[in-house]
């Protein structure tokens, strides 16, 4: 189920009915976006262009019609291209620091990518993705008629702290204090929480600081009961403190599992 109740926040409620959002990206961020990927395309396709010309004998203008009839077909691979390998990203999408996503919030698949491109030469009209942002103004969700035939919608890039990062952490000492209140009493049945429990849990402590206190409570007290249902059981106290001893404690667990298993 998608809450739409912010307007600059796209709300998806995961089964386990935790609430996750994703920041939307701007008209003007992926205007800039398609601008720089149009740019790098245009220099892929003079520097292809001189390649051909020096390596056929077919006529210049000849050369240029048959670049240019397939210009679209070529535009669109080189956006699939990337979106696929790069996780939703093109050069100019990881500079301005956006990417593409399913509207579940799931990495967005081949089949969507390829809608929502091959509908990019409608949304080009009539010039510079004119018609696109006409659509991105009047879409709540700033979307452009591929995201919407696509099932697509273009988000903020998120920092994501990974399990390498918080081992580093760990090992570095910086967290020796609060693992030394959190994991005093070690919490049972920890191997019943999944790495994606944990990466949720994750982006909301990064993020809590910037929410407003109401929401961060309910966010909190959410993905507490979450997890509650999953480990089998409830803890008493602060939702957010339970959070943090959680998460430092998985991590804690994954490191000395990983250490175990080196030759």
């Amino acid at each position: 189920m998608i809450d739409n109740r912010y307007s600059d926040r796209y709300i998806v409620d995961t089964p386990e009915s935790i609430e996750f959002g994703y920041d939307i990206a701007g008209v003007g961020t992926r205007f800039l976006a398609a601008l720089l990927d149009t740019a790098i395309f245009f220099m892929l396709g003079t520097t292809v262009y001189f390649i051909l010309d020096k390596v056929t004998s077919t006529d210049e203008f000849t050369l240029i019609e048959i670049l240019f009839s397939i210009g679209s077909l070529m535009l669109a691979v080189y956006y699939i291209a990337f979106e696929q390998f790069w996780n939703g990203q093109t050069p100019g999408k990881r500079i301005f620091g956006i990417r593409v996503v399913q509207e579940a919030g799931r990495t967005v698949t081949f089949s969507a990518s390829l809608i929502r491109n091959l509908v990019r030469m409608v949304d080009f009209l009539p010039l510079l993705y004119g018609f696109a942002v006409i659509m991105m103004f009047v879409d709540k969700r700033s979307r452009r008629l591929g995201d919407m035939a696509a099932g697509t919608l273009v988000v903020r890039d998120r920092q994501r702290v990974t399990l390498s990062d918080l081992l580093e952490t760990v090992r570095s000492g910086r967290v020796a204090s609060a693992l030394a209140d959190n994991t005093a009493t070690l919490l049972p049945n920890l191997e019943a929480v999944r790495p994606s429990d944990i990466h949720i849990v994750q982006d909301f402590l990064l993020r809590r600081a910037t929410l407003p206190q109401d929401r961060r409570q309910r966010l909190a007290g959410q993905l507490a009961y979450g997890l509650f249902q999953r480990l089998g059981y409830s803890v008493p106290g602060d939702p957010e403190l339970f959070l943090q001893q959680i998460t430092d404690q998985y991590v804690v667990m994954r490191g000395e599992r990983m250490l175990e298993q080196r030759p």
